[in-house]
C-alpha cells in the first residue's frame, strides 16, 4: 500500500508543478481541448454544450428539467442538446425512481475522463470551469459560439500574434474554409485583427 501512496503523491506532484508552469492562455487552451474531446472531438460544439455537460457531470443523476432550470436554458434548446449528448455516447439516462415520467442523467466514459482532464486545471471546481466558459462565451459576443472559437481567442491570447496558417495549425484540423470561416467570423466582430 505505502508503494502505491507514494507514487499516487508523486504523481499528483507532477501534475501540479505542470500546472503551475502553465500560463493561464495555455490552461485555457489545455482545457478548451479537453472540452473538445470530452464533447466526442467536435470543435464545432458550443459553449453552451460545453456548459451543459458539465452541469450533468456537477449534480449526477439530474433531470433534463433540473437542468434547464440551472442553466435557464429554453426547453426545446435543451432536448436537441441533450439528445446531442446522448447520440454522442457523452452521456447515458436511467430510470428515475423519484418520477418515472423522467431520466436521471449521468456523463460517462470518455466525456467523464476528458472532462476530469479539463477539471484538473480549473482547481476541480465545477464553478470555475462554467465561469471560465460563460466569461468566454460573453466574450466572443456570438449567439452559438464554438470551442473552435474559444480556441482561436485563447490561443491568440498565448502568442500575442501569429499569421493565419499559425493560427490554423493550433486547431483542431477538418477543412480549411471551417476554419477560415471561424476566423472570419472573429474578424467581422472585431475580437481578432489582421494586420496583412
Amino acid at each position: 500500500m505505502g508503494y502505491y501512496t507514494s507514487m499516487k503523491q508523486a504523481s499528483l506532484m507532477k501534475t501540479n508543478a505542470k500546472r503551475a508552469m502553465t500560463t493561464n492562455a495555455q490552461k485555457a487552451c489545455v482545457v478548451i481541448d479537453c472540452l473538445v474531446t470530452a464533447l466526442g472531438s467536435e470543435p464545432s460544439s458550443s459553449l453552451r454544450r460545453a456548459q451543459i455537460l458539465v452541469d450533468i457531470d456537477e449534480h449526477p443523476g439530474s433531470t433534463q428539467t433540473e437542468i434547464m432550470d440551472r442553466l435557464a436554458i429554453h426547453k426545446s434548446a435543451i432536448n436537441r442538446e441533450i439528445d446531442w449528448l446522448f447520440n454522442y455516447g457523452c452521456i447515458m439516462f436511467q430510470d428515475n425512481v423519484k418520477d418515472a415520467r423522467s431520466k436521471q442523467i449521468y456523463i460517462c466514459g470518455y466525456s467523464k475522463k476528458a472532462l476530469d482532464s479539463a477539471l484538473e486545471y480549473s482547481e476541480n471546481s465545477h464553478e470555475k470551469l462554467k465561469f471560465f466558459l460563460r466569461n468566454m462565451e460573453k466574450l466572443l459576443k456570438q449567439e452559438k459560439a464554438t470551442l473552435r472559437d474559444a480556441k482561436i481567442i485563447a490561443a491568440l491570447y498565448e502568442k500575442k500574434e501569429a499569421d493565419k496558417q499559425g493560427v490554423i495549425a493550433s486547431l483542431y484540423g477538418g477543412a480549411h474554409s471551417t476554419q477560415n470561416r471561424a476566423l472570419g467570423k472573429l474578424l467581422e466582430i472585431g475580437l481578432i485583427e489582421d494586420d496583412a
